[in-house]
């Protein structure tokens, strides 16, 4: 049962990740639909998935922000009802440049809930969080040429391309562009 929510928005909460959990993860971080945008092309076993949420979800200590995307009536979603949420995907800053305080960014959500607008409300959640209370100075993130959908969320949220990298990533048996965007946190907090 996801744990009771970190941060709310109109359609989905921001939830640690729970034991209980591992199972959703282990699922759709395997499935291709979520695993090759990511570019991870690693298999987890469960038993490697237990061991990772047993040592914390990219436990680096205090710096990493790692939440589950769950959707649902609101008084579910507060309290983590199990029975009334769904789960949807993960959005994270699992590693932080200290001391320049810039994070980057992750977010993917499950293939029956893709195209919702999950992802961009979560990611709009967890950018409030990291620019207004953890004081990041920017967030970026890379994005493969062919994942259309997720260069569109950071195109709508105001991220700014800042970077094209050629043939950069393995992609689906040939080599693809990547692109990387960021926002800085005047630029997010000023819109916000």
């Amino acid at each position: 049962m996801p744990g009771p929510a970190f941060r709310m928005g109109e359609t989905v909460a921001l939830h640690p990740w729970e034991d209980e959990d591992a199972d959703f993860y282990h699922q759709h971080r395997n499935s291709a639909a979520v695993r090759r945008p990511l570019t991870d092309v690693s298999p987890r076993t469960r038993h490697q998935v237990t061991e990772h949420f047993e040592e914390g979800i990219y436990d680096d200590g205090d710096d990493e922000m790692d939440f589950l995307v769950c959707t649902g009536p609101a008084e579910a979603l507060r309290t983590g009802d199990a029975d009334a949420v769904t789960r949807v995907g993960q959005v994270a800053i699992p590693w932080i440049n200290r001391p320049h305080d810039v994070g980057m960014l992750m977010y993917w959500s499950a293939p029956a809930e893709q195209g919702n607008g999950y992802v961009t409300e979560a990611t709009r959640l967890l950018l409030d969080h990291a620019f207004g209370e953890r004081r990041l100075h920017k967030v970026w993130a890379m994005v493969v040429e062919p994942n259309d959908a997720s260069r569109a969320v950071l195109e709508k949220l105001g991220f700014e391309q800042e970077g094209h990298y050629r043939e950069e990533t393995f992609y689906e048996g040939r080599y693809v562009d990547a692109r990387r965007y960021a926002i800085l946190a005047e630029e997010w907090l000023d819109g916000a």
